[in-house]
């Protein structure tokens, strides 16, 4: 036993006075050093639960039938044994699971999710590393919609919370301490809001915050697309109503957010002339009396500009079930 902790346990076992006693700079100081002592030890066993879990998910990424190969051991573990469950139960949610949801495009929604709760534990783990990891999230959410179509039908499993599903819960990160991350990778709002256009909002990464506001009115155009199309049959319009919506009413709000958010930048004259063209091209849209108040303050300097890295807070997500909806057992 340390000598350090002798001494506490003695200090602390110690008879109560019928006064109240302050701390000696010597109690202070051997108070100190084992709350240091404490801390150290909690974060090499955190170290070496972060370490277990990116090795199981790592392999698990590698194909749709391993990442779910590990859900059926996560959810094994976490809803049945953790819950002192039998193994028959078990078996029964497990012929539930394999006649309704376990599809080719829930197995792929897994690995998805998989890769997004990786670089979350990486987010976690490297705090001071955040502003280059965005561009690690775009390339991810670039790869869930190449395989859109592949997925379709178990897309909403990648709106979830990944600290909320079972992957986590079983290798026990879903506790993890990260802020300002989103958690979700369909959660655009946030991903660019919170983490992407933040870190870009200076002079010298104008260009940089040009393509990411780009990338954004690309993805949500693309999501809305994809997982909208219009029922076949005669007379199929050639949108369906969400991406007429998206056309008509979203598309124009983000343009005019990048165009704003530049002028604040420093692209002011640039960022001028194409919020007024804005204006002439989109005179009936329900923003317009609001766009055109918001740019007149701008050019009175009566605006604050969005926040940069650090300042900027993601809004707020709904957490979700990460496991798949309606096979809870």
């Amino acid at each position: 036993m340390k000598p350090t902790f002798l001494f506490l346990l003695a200090l602390l076992t110690l008879p109560v006075s019928s006064e109240p006693e302050k701390l000696s700079a010597l109690d202070v100081q051997l108070l100190l050093d084992k709350i240091k002592e404490l801390r150290e030890g909690s974060q090499k066993r955190i170290g070496a639960r972060y370490a277990t879990a990116h090795s199981a998910f790592r392999a698990a990424i590698q194909s749709d039938a391993a990442a779910h190969a590990l859900f059926l051991n996560c959810t094994e573990k976490v809803q049945f044994e953790d819950r002192q469950k039998s193994s028959s139960e078990f078996r029964d949610w497990k012929r539930r699971h394999k006649d309704r949801t376990d599809t080719p495009p829930f197995r792929r929604a897994l690995r998805h999710q998989l890769n997004w709760l990786l670089l979350t534990l990486q987010a976690a783990s490297e705090p001071k590393e955040r502003d280059k990891i965005w561009s690690k999230a775009l390339d991810h959410i670039d790869t869930i919609l190449k395989d859109a179509k592949d997925l379709e039908g178990s897309q909403q499993l990648l709106r979830q919370n990944v600290l909320d599903s079972v992957f986590a819960e079983a290798y026990s990160v879903d506790n993890i301490d990260i802020t300002d991350w989103p958690t979700s990778p369909l959660n655009l709002d946030a991903v660019y809001e919170g983490l992407v256009l933040p870190s870009l909002r200076q002079v010298k990464t104008l260009g940089q915050l040009e393509q990411a506001w780009e990338r954004r009115i690309l993805h949500e155009g693309t999501m809305t697309e994809i997982w909208n199309k219009p029922k076949k049959g005669l007379g199929r319009p050639e949108h369906s109503a969400p991406m007429e919506k998206f056309l008509e009413v979203r598309r124009p709000q983000l343009q005019w957010q990048k165009e704003l958010d530049l002028f604040h930048v420093g692209d002011q004259k640039g960022a001028s002339l194409r919020m007024l063209k804005h204006l002439e091209t989109h005179p009936s849209h329900r923003d317009i009396a609001t766009w055109i108040a918001e740019f007149q303050a701008a050019v009175k300097g009566q605006i604050a500009p969005p926040p940069p890295a650090g300042e900027s807070k993601a809004p707020g997500e709904g957490a979700g079930s990460g496991e798949e909806p309606g096979n809870a057992p």
